[in-house]
């Protein structure tokens, strides 16, 4: 196995375990003074050993004993934080036990317990002791540096020289570089154009090309080129910019004097300067240097290299040019240029055939497939080259590995904490499409994110690391959401194999068939299934009793988990986990086995067919993350639930629940709660909302019509939670249909009451049965409404409602449903509010307004309007003038037919037409005679004539329908 990039990440563990030894967690255990003392130890001698672990890191890459040493310390570390993580359980139990004042509480706290407890805390700590002990008696002979920042592993010189015969493929990125370079402007400040991309990607090289270029030689005065590397030293910057230029040593000591003659040498000249592999992210530094280049000519130009867009947004004046990978054709050309050369004779067709395989590693980079090409230059035999094409490229021998020694620079400079983030990220396979919400939780439960400000929660900090490694390339493909919100990204293939080569053994993907077990000393793995796993393959993969995280893979890469035993072997091996994910396991129950997981901080049941969790499961009490998404036959939570104070994420979106266990509004930690079902018993009402300020995202609010008493819907305090972007309320339909529902004020004073926060951005309401809308929905007045910033409202089954809500003067609302209103009558002034116009609005769909005869505003109200759905309005009788803006209409009914106007519908591509007899107006035929257009008309006996209505007026073969 290759030592390449081999490095033991320690210091975050080392950190985590000191940090819950300072909780001073013990006291409330009331341990005797011997445990007492080991524990402190404990924690003296890791501080100890945190003092040097840096510097130990940073050398480990060279020193493979150091390497031992690191993984050696890091074994103990993990067991150390078992450890401590049991004192931390039994103390948050007895907490709880004490707090819920029932059961035996007096056999729990009984002499016998606390003696056998203490006992064996007593052995466990000192026997951990003793190997720290050995383990920090090794650290001298290494002659560690206290606090030594990670630096440089790996030296490497740049210079502004390169082959062009031998680029390919970035004539286009050229020809964009100098013509910003060569570009005239008016700006009286030196413009900074930087080039980030990943490591690899040719940066440099592009940066070469363009700065030999004839028209860069005839453009410019002065060209200067500097490689920065690590050393953003102003003086070391002067000194080289001044050497470049005079061709000559430069030995300048005072600083000033170098400012000088930067100075001179810079004025009344148009320069180019290329500041080659920045890393600094210090702006103010930035600033300093920026200010001593502004003494050049007018049309003087900075270009900087980069692979952080946090060092590219400092530094750059105009927009990044983001560098990607090569075209495949273009890889292949570069690899076989270094793997072939002119004239070889052994370039067969099979050997072709697997180069072009070799190739599909790379991924793009340039340098990847220098190398790999190099490589294979003295290797002539089929079976040699498909042992590198089989192979994962950490595996290759050092001396052949240069493409991960040069990415290892980018690892080398992020802080530990963000290490140990990247590394984790080897337990999903290649290609993975990685969830950020998913891998946060995932962090946080190993322990990686840890707050020194009070004020932010861990999964802010969790959501800045997400960011930076995205900022720094290790992220790449972000994927995000409607309003613009990452929620997902992938790996380039090389980048997860540098994380596998940081991770080694400490990380595991298990693939389809278990041919082999989790490694021995894994922490970390993700797992696959096939239909046909045996018991015996399954208990072979649970010899590594030390993981810590266990994450089944989604659908889309692997069959869906057909063995059950699954999560009862789990659950009674790995009782280290920290994080077992079994998402669409055919799971239908759990073991109560399951409270021996007492580390466990996160469980993924999602889309599984459990049917009731054991009440044992409310005795895991550091549980942060529960996942319980589309659990369709799970009926009922355990009671007891609201005992799990370490409870924030709870997902229980889908799940047909009858009813919320009591006092759910103890538990005030929570971030995350997607469905509250309201009760009528005491502990189960609505107001156990009110202390759950800390809720984000979405939350549905079934079974209204238990709030008999608009109290409750007071203390629910809605507009409280001000990190909710998307609420839904909804009454029962089966009890809007009953006589006994309650009085309709009282419907309507409830609703009054559940006004929602201002920042919200979707809402959701349906089978509410009051006359009227809440005053919070008919605000005229913007700046008041609590609505204000609404995207999308949807009104469904509103049957007894007269009128609809003020929207027009929302600014953000782009989406409108209205379904099932069958009392409104009449739309007015009153839904278009102060203004009476639509500026967002793209989505606009009526359907079941089977009461409405009148549309009354005649202005161009929807001026964005681009999809336009009316049905089931038989008595209306005159419709809204379409606006130019809209591409998809759907109608259905010949009367709403012949009452939508159009404008000149140029940008229509698509009609939808339902119950129409045939088309009856010219003002939809013009239409017709744009092409890529499709029609949709039903039900089938309509077709016909529509059809023959058609070959009359003229030949269409254009029309789709």
């Amino acid at each position: 196995m290759a030592e390449a990039a081999a490095v033991a990440i320690v210091s975050p563990i080392l950190k985590l375990v000191i940090g819950k030894l300072g909780s001073g967690f013990w006291e409330e255990l009331g341990l005797v003074w011997g445990v007492n003392s080991d524990i402190r130890r404990l924690q003296s001698v890791l501080s100890t050993i945190n003092d040097v672990v840096d510097d130990a890191e940073r050398k480990s890459i060279r020193d493979k004993d150091l390497t031992g040493w690191l993984r050696k310390l890091k074994d103990a570390a993990f067991d150390a934080d078992d450890v401590v993580d049991e004192f931390q359980y039994e103390a948050l139990r007895r907490i709880q036990r004490r707090n819920q004042l029932i059961g035996k509480v007096g056999d729990f706290f009984s002499p016998n317990n606390q003696i056998a407890f203490r006992l064996e805390m007593a052995h466990k700590i000192k026997t951990i002791n003793e190997r720290l002990d050995e383990i920090a008696e090794e650290k001298s002979k290494f002659h560690l540096e206290r606090g030594s920042t990670p630096g440089r592993t790996i030296d490497r010189e740049t210079f502004s020289d390169v082959i062009e015969s031998e680029v390919y493929g970035r004539d286009e990125d050229k020809e964009t570089i100098i013509d910003f370079l060569v570009r005239a402007d008016d700006s009286s400040d030196v413009l900074v154009l930087p080039i980030v991309g990943l490591g690899g990607v040719g940066k440099t090289t592009l940066a070469q090309l363009a700065y030999n270029d004839r028209r860069i030689e005839e453009h410019f005065d002065l060209k200067l080129w500097v490689c920065v590397s690590d050393d953003f030293s102003i003086k070391g910057i002067i000194k080289n910019i001044i050497e470049c230029e005079t061709g000559d040593k430069c030995d300048l000591s005072n600083l000033q004097a170098a400012k000088l003659q930067l100075q001179k040498k810079l004025t009344g000249r148009r320069f180019l300067l290329v500041l080659d592999d920045v890393w600094n992210e210090d702006e103010a530094e930035w600033e300093r240097l920026k200010t001593l280049l502004r003494g050049g000519k007018q049309g003087s130009k900075i270009v900087t290299t980069t692979r952080s867009d946090v060092v590219a947004r400092i530094m750059g004046t105009v927009t990044p040019h983001k560098l990607q990978g090569l075209t495949s054709d273009d890889c292949w050309t570069l690899f076989k240029q270094r793997a072939f050369g002119p004239g070889r004779e052994e370039e067969t067709s099979r050997l072709v055939e697997i180069g072009k395989e070799i190739v599909e590693k790379c991924r793009g980079l340039p340098l990847a497939a220098k190398v790999l090409g190099s490589l294979m230059r003295f290797k002539t035999e089929d079976a040699e080259w498909v042992h590198v094409r089989d192979s994962e490229l950490w595996r290759l021998p050092r001396n052949e590995n240069r493409i991960l020694l040069e990415l290892q620079l980018s690892f080398d400079h992020l802080p530990s904490d963000l290490k140990q983030c990247f590394a984790y990220c080897s337990i999903f396979p290649k290609d993975y499409q990685i969830e950020r919400k998913q891998l946060i939780q995932l962090w946080i439960a190993e322990g990686f994110i840890q707050t020194s400000d009070g004020d932010m929660h861990e999964e802010e900090v969790g959501n800045q690391n997400f960011n930076s490694l995205l900022r720094r390339s290790f992220f790449q493909d972000a994927r995000k959401d409607k309003y613009n919100n990452i929620w997902a990204c992938k790996m380039h293939d090389l980048i997860h194999d540098l994380a596998c080569s940081i991770a080694r053994d400490e990380s595991s993907i298990m693939q389809v068939g278990m041919k082999r077990s989790i490694p021995h000393g894994c922490r970390y793995s993700s797992i696959a299934f096939d239909n046909a796993m045996s018991s015996t393959n399954l208990k072979a993969a649970f010899k590594a009793k030390k993981v810590r995280s266990l994450i089944s893979l989604d659908p889309h890469y692997h069959q869906q988990i057909h063995n059950g035993e699954f999560a009862f072997y789990a659950m009674s091996s790995l009782t280290h986990l920290r994080a077992l994910d079994l998402t669409r396991a055919d799971v239908e129950e759990l073991p109560c086995s399951i409270s021996k997981l007492k580390h466990l901080r996160l469980l993924d049941l999602s889309f599984t067919k459990i049917k009731a969790l054991p009440g044992s499961i409310t005795d895991l009490h550091n549980l942060q993350t529960l996942n319980l998404e589309g659990c369709f036959s799970l009926k009922s939570l355990p009671e007891g639930m609201s005992n799990m104070s370490s409870l924030r994420h709870l997902d229980i979106g889908s799940c047909p629940l009858i009813c919320m266990p009591r006092w759910f509004g103890r538990l005030n930690g929570l971030q995350t709660m997607t469905m509250f079902v309201t009760g009528k018993e005491h502990g189960r009402t609505i107001s156990e909302l009110e202390h759950l300020n800390f809720i984000s995202g979405y939350l549905q609010i079934k079974e209204l019509q238990n709030v008999q008493d608009p109290m409750e819907a007071t203390e629910a305090n809605l507009a409280s939670k001000t990190n909710l972007r998307s609420l839904s309320l909804m009454w029962n339909n089966d009890s809007y249909m009953q006589s006994t529902i309650s009085p309709v004020a009282e419907v309507e004073e409830v609703f009054e009451k559940l006004q929602p926060p201002s920042n919200l951005k979707e809402l959701y309401i349906s089978y509410y049965s009051g006359v009227n809308l809440p005053t919070w929905m008919t605000r005229m007045e913007l700046a008041s409404s609590p609505i204000r910033n609404l995207v999308t409202i949807e009104l469904k089954n509103l049957r007894r409602c007269e009128r609809l809500p003020t929207l027009g003067h929302l600014p953000c609302l782009q989406k409108i449903s209205i379904l099932g209103m069958s009392a409104v009558k009449r739309i007015g002034l009153e839904f278009y509010g102060d203004g009476g116009i639509f500026p967002s609005l793209r989505s606009l769909r009526l359907s079941q307004l089977t009461g409405l005869e009148e549309w009354s505003i005649e202005a161009m109200a929807f001026p964005c309007l681009e999809n336009f759905s009316l049905s089931g309005s038989p008595r209306l009788r005159v419709a809204p003038r379409l606006p130019s803006s809209v591409t998809y209409v759907s109608i259905e009914g010949y009367r709403l037919l012949s009452t939508v106007r159009t404008g000149g519908l140029y940008k229509l591509r698509h009609l939808s037409i339902g119950h129409c007899e045939a088309l009856l107006l010219l003002s939809w035929w013009e239409w017709l005679h744009i092409h890529d257009k499709k029609l949709i008309v039903f039900p089938r006996e309509h077709f016909a004539a529509t059809h023959a209505l058609l070959l009359g007026v003229a030949a269409r073969p254009h029309l789709s329908y």
